[in-house]
């Protein structure tokens, strides 16, 4: 596979800058602007919260004013790929859990513009790393495609 999440990628934690003056991690979560229409990959790096040998097994999203198209795991990388249909502030939460049965959730905010992309993305029916055998897929227990990573 030679697919990797892009540029838009926070850590799922704050800076020790930003703990030792009092902000959450949620206060300072935030992804690049988008236009109202545009989709694209975003993404948030559990790593500062995982242990060592700890691994993420699965990823919920949930998302204001947008359309999840799909949900992946790429090493410590919790990404999604969201067509933004609304403008305004808009938020994203993902959750995840590791191996050994600890959950950790982000929520991350976004600026949507309201000028339209001008050129419509089409989002992907699945996510890169999906394990398919031609046009059909391979499912895991709840019926999403298996993943590499």
């Amino acid at each position: 596979m030679t697919w990797a999440p892009c540029q838009r990628i926070t850590r799922a934690d704050a800076p020790p800058a930003f703990r030792i003056r009092g902000l959450t991690g949620s206060a300072v979560i935030c992804w690049p602007d988008a236009a109202a229409g545009s989709g694209a990959d975003y993404s948030v790096d559990f790593s500062p919260l995982l242990d060592c040998s700890d691994r993420i097994v699965a990823v919920e999203a949930m998302c204001s004013g947008g359309m999840i198209a799909w949900a992946s795991v790429f090493g410590a990388v919790a990404t999604v790929w969201v067509q933004w249909l609304c403008s305004g502030p808009q938020t994203a939460t993902i959750s995840v859990r590791t191996a050994g049965g600890v959950v950790f959730t982000a929520t991350a905010s976004i600026a949507v513009g309201c000028a339209p992309q001008l050129i419509a993305s089409t989002p992907p029916a699945y996510a890169p790393n999906a394990f398919l055998l031609g046009s059909a897929i391979v499912p895991d227990a709840s019926g999403n495609p298996l993943i590499f990573g």
